[in-house]
Parts: C-alpha cells; sequence; structure tokens
C-alpha cells in the first residue's frame, strides 16, 4: 500500500474539524492490529473469531466498492462516491457521518 503525504483529514488541505483546531495525521491501523483489538473487545477465540471478521471486512470492502452506503450504528452512515482517475485507476471517496456525542 502507498504511503500519502499530507493531511488526512477529508483529504482537503487546510481543513479544520468542528472544533476550529487544525486536523491531525490519522494514524494507520493494520489489519492483524485491528484483529487483535477486536479478539481483545470480544474475548473471543482467535481461530473462531478470524474467520467471521475476515468474512465483514470483505463484505464492507464489497459494498464500499459497489457504491452502497452503509447505515452501520455505531460506525455511523458511510456514503461512497465512485470516480476514476487520471491513470485508470478507480477512487473510492468515502463521507462518514456519525451522530454527534450530545445526541
Amino acid at each position: 500500500m502507498a504511503k500519502r503525504s499530507g493531511p488526512a483529514f477529508a483529504g482537503q488541505s487546510g481543513a479544520t474539524s468542528s472544533d476550529g483546531a487544525a486536523p491531525q495525521p490519522a494514524k494507520v491501523v493494520q489489519k492483524r492490529d485491528f484483529v487483535d483489538r477486536v479478539l481483545a473487545a470480544s474475548g473471543a477465540k482467535k481461530a473462531e473469531a478470524r474467520p467471521v471478521i475476515e468474512a465483514t471486512l470483505d463484505q464492507l470492502g464489497r459494498a464500499l466498492a459497489a457504491g452502497e452506503t452503509l447505515a452501520i450504528p455505531p460506525l455511523g452512515r458511510a456514503r461512497v462516491t465512485l470516480e476514476k482517475d487520471s491513470r485508470g485507476g478507480e477512487v473510492i471517496t468515502l463521507r462518514l457521518r456519525r451522530k454527534s456525542s450530545t445526541d
């Protein structure tokens, strides 16, 4: 996977968060670490949970690639825009709307 440089907040340079603070670069969580977090949070055994996690991630990827809007609480509502870039690659832009903590 290629590294990206620059701001990692909504893909916009100079964007600010809702509290007016400058955005911080996003931390990359690798799949192995993500699976370990899910196992720790659920208490499930790796051998039992890993196929379910893998299938879940596969289905999320397929839905996003198909341009489907996902409504998955507590993650939120994910709306996808599909485009082709100048080199013929596919660009998936994801907008994630979450309820504020005050709702």
